[in-house]
């Protein structure tokens, strides 16, 4: 069994999973990097599947044809890391972590920026059986020189509102993606730090 399929490993190939040293991240496709927060937990490639398939299990439930919709996704996608604050599976009521992919989208011309990309996400999770909410508009971030369109979204599980920012950007054929998850307003203050670090160079 290849993991996501013969097109995640092309894709693969192409972007790399980057890597970690000396307490940094970088991607030499996307000439990015980041620094890994200290103390926090660094998700390994088989962590980041398995996150990626509970999502999708979760957000499609018994729907088929959802779930083949994600699946076929997932296989244009790349796993790039996940920082969390703690371990998985620590006993805490919530585990903030930051998450970065890139999915392939030569095949979508019309995806030119990532409020586009955004548009058909928002559709994907409306139609899933967990209910979630946009509570504002689409804005857009600057990191490092390339704008970034951010989508919040939030959802409540156990009495729990988790919150989530979705960052997009299309970058040659590929949408560049960060996911921020928190449900503090301390939480979004540290994951932000985090992502200030970031840098593209040229």
């Amino acid at each position: 069994y290849v993991v996501g399929g013969s097109g995640y490993l092309q894709n693969a190939n192409e972007i790399g999973y980057g890597e970690i040293a000396k307490g940094v991240y970088t991607n030499d496709f996307f000439n990015m990097s980041i620094k890994v927060p200290e103390n926090w937990a660094v998700q390994s490639q088989a962590a980041q599947q398995d996150i990626w398939e509970i999502g999708i299990s979760l957000l499609s439930g018994e729907d088929e044809n959802l779930k083949s919709v994600l699946t076929e996704a997932q296989k244009k996608s790349v796993n790039m890391f996940v920082f969390s604050k703690y371990e998985q599976g620590a006993p805490v009521p919530f585990n903030p972590n930051i998450m970065a992919a890139a999915e392939k989208v030569s095949h979508m011309p019309g995806v030119k920026r990532g409020s586009d990309y955004h548009f058909h996400t928002k559709k994907v999770l409306e139609s899933g059986q967990m209910k979630y909410e946009f509570p504002n508009e689409i804005y857009t971030k600057n990191i490092s020189g390339i704008p970034f369109d951010v989508m919040p979204i939030q959802i409540t599980i156990n009495n729990l509102t988790i919150h989530q920012e979705y960052y997009a950007a299309r970058i040659n054929d590929y949408v560049l993606m960060f996911v921020l998850s928190y449900s503090s307003e301390s939480e979004i203050d540290e994951l932000n730090k985090i992502l200030n670090n970031l840098q593209f160079s040229k």
